[in-house]
């Protein structure tokens, strides 16, 4: 019976060994993994100001595209009044130039009334007498004249 026990002993010792060990080895995976639970739950509370503030950063992205698109409009707007000032500058130019001449067509057109309203005028009353003509005469003048 002594020598079973001897082999019963040298069986189990290792097998009692390699429990020992397992034992340890599941301790220590259990703590490794106790760990990466608490690091994980660290690094979404990490995450979590991150996703944010990329939100933040994609809403100012965007807002900075229609920035860009605004100051290409404007861009565009100020590339036509530049456009409209340079021909501003030439008629106004052209007007200097043409001062004289503008101002003496001016005073012709002035004369040119005054002389359509006396021609008018004197239109009015010969036509007055010519009215007064017919009447007075069968074969006078019988068309209207006037009524200016």
């Amino acid at each position: 019976m002594g020598k079973m026990n001897l082999s019963l002993i040298a069986t189990l010792v290792p097998l009692l060994i390699v429990a020992i060990g397992l034992i340890g080895w599941i301790t220590t995976l259990r703590g490794d993994v106790s760990a990466a639970q608490a690091q994980v739950v660290e690094i979404r509370a990490d995450i979590k100001p991150l996703q944010d503030e990329a939100k933040q950063c994609a809403i100012e992205i965007h807002n900075l595209q229609e920035l860009i698109k605004d100051i290409d409009k404007i861009e565009e707007v100020v590339d036509r009044v530049d456009v409209a000032l340079f021909r501003l500058d030439s008629i106004e130019e052209a007007v200097k130039a043409n001062a004289p001449a503008i101002v003496a067509l001016e005073k012709s057109l002035a004369i040119a009334n005054d002389q359509m309203k006396t021609i008018m005028s004197d239109h009015e009353y010969m036509g007055e007498m010519l009215e007064d003509l017919g009447e007075k005469q069968s074969a006078g003048e019988r068309r209207s004249y006037g009524g200016y």
